[in-house]
């Protein structure tokens, strides 16, 4: 699932390809299920002939101001993309939407499973549950994470995956920050020291600050088709892959319904 670092990416791309300041034409939506509001009707009629201001990331969202003091609000789901190509040229498989530019060229949203999500919208909170902190902005300290987790008796893997307490986290991300701090994914999220909080919250400005520095530089070194998921994470996924730490074999447990790989030895359950 694309994760702060791949929705970021994605906006870099985005940037750095032109859409700010393109004029769109009347969106080709294929599966409606994807416009949540308003109407595929009205959502179609709302875009075209609209000029995208400012491009904007939230968690996992992509919030693109318009001209007319709408918001065009897009999330990737499981395994979208976006793309922008010349019109002309053959479009990727599983192309669901495309939003044509005034310059000829297209911006494709690429979903092959269809979780993609879209909305046009006066106020882009509205596409949005209550969002935590940014983690990546100064605002986010040790002092709000111990804070964020006070009470919460949940396990600490779950919490992260909460985006009302931390935005843009995944499973992916969450795995990694866990092991990177050496905490296990099952262990009580009020239950982790001050020394550990402060651990998890040096580890999750680690694994999401590494893996954004990866995408940019795949887009300078790859550009104009720069990758749309990379995998820059150590935390082994796999019973084969053994652990770049202690050596040992990694371990899943699944919480709350979620897969969670680490290390047994050096992220013990206390």
């Amino acid at each position: 699932m694309p994760e702060l670092p791949e929705v970021e990416n994605t906006r870099q791309y985005l940037l750095r390809s032109g859409l700010v300041g393109r004029r769109l034409g009347a969106p080709e939506i294929t599966w409606a299920k994807t416009v949540h509001e308003p109407s595929v009707g009205e959502f179609i009629e709302g875009v075209a002939g609209r000029r995208a201001t400012d491009l904007r990331r939230r968690g996992k969202y992509l919030i693109a101001p318009l001209d007319d003091d709408q918001f065009l609000v897009m999330h990737l789901g499981m395994t979208g993309s976006l793309r922008i190509h010349d019109a002309r040229s053959e479009p990727p498989r599983m192309v669901r939407h495309t939003f044509p530019l005034d310059d000829g060229r297209e911006m494709r949203f690429v979903d092959p499973r269809k979780f993609g999500h879209l909305w046009l919208l006066p106020d882009p909170a509205g596409a949005m549950r209550k969002m935590g902190p940014e983690p990546l902005e100064a605002t986010f300290t040790p002092p709000i994470l111990a804070e964020l987790l006070a009470g919460r008796k949940a396990p600490i893997k779950a919490i992260l995956l909460d985006q009302s307490v931390i935005a843009g986290l995944g499973n992916l991300y969450a795995d990694e920050s866990l092991f990177l701090s050496g905490i296990h994914p099952e262990r009580t999220a009020n239950d982790l020291s001050d020394d550990e909080t402060h651990r998890l919250h040096a580890a999750i400005i680690q694994a999401l600050t590494r893996s954004v520095a990866a995408y940019a530089a795949a887009r300078d070194a790859e550009w104009p088709d720069p990758p749309v998921a990379l995998s820059p994470w150590s935390v082994p996924r796999s019973a084969d892959e053994p652990c770049p730490n202690c050596g040992g074999t990694a371990q899943m447990v699944r919480v709350r319904g979620r897969s969670s790989w680490h290390c047994p030895q050096c992220q013990p359950a206390g």
